[in-house]
């Protein structure tokens, strides 16, 4: 996955484009869940549907392994989360949410400060031209990380907006009180 082309660094190489946006797009997703309280947090985004804060616990699961397959990269072993079975994901997804769901939102959001701290130690070390390969594994893993943040952020950044909407929308005209002071 190559990051989007298009903002700032659009013109630059796609190793400069991954250091750029890798990023960006957490300090976006971050941004989409800045000043909601515990009890918003855990509101479902739609019934029956994931939480901002289940997003972020989605978000520390995979990050963890994105982290462990960029280190797995920088030995030169096999990088095993691209091996991760697609008939899984699901099943993990679940998992990963409920096992973080009694972690408060801000536990999780320290917890990804961290994985994303290594993760960005890991990038640091990684060559440029690396980085610029179309078929290189660490620029895979890179960019299905970014892009992972890019599509949560605009989740929550939606979800906030038609809850917005609702909390602020169209309400009847508050009938006149009548008042009998004469």
């Amino acid at each position: 996955m190559t990051p989007t082309p298009s903002g700032p660094h659009a013109d630059r190489s796609p190793a400069a484009q991954i250091r750029y946006w890798i990023g960006e797009e957490r300090t976006r997703l971050l941004n989409a869940v800045d000043g909601l309280t515990e009890d918003q947090a855990r509101e479902p985004m739609q019934p029956g549907d994931w939480s901002a804060h289940d997003v972020l616990a989605h978000r520390l699961f995979w990050e963890r392994s994105e982290v462990e397959a960029i280190g797995q990269y920088l030995l030169g072993k096999r990088i095993e989360l691209l091996d991760f079975p697609v008939k899984r994901v699901d099943g993990a997804n679940r998992g990963a949410v409920q096992t973080l769901r009694s972690q408060p939102t801000e536990q999780i959001i320290r917890e990804l400060a961290i994985t994303r701290a290594a993760l960005q130690q890991f990038l640091d070390r990684i060559r440029d031209d690396e980085l610029d390969d179309p078929g290189n594994d660490a620029r895979t893993i890179l960019g299905i990380a970014l892009e992972h943040d890019r599509e949560h952020a605009a989740q929550i950044n939606e979800w906030r907006r038609r809850r917005s909407s609702t909390e602020s929308g169209p309400r009847s005209p508050t009938p006149p009180v009548e008042r009998n002071d004469r």
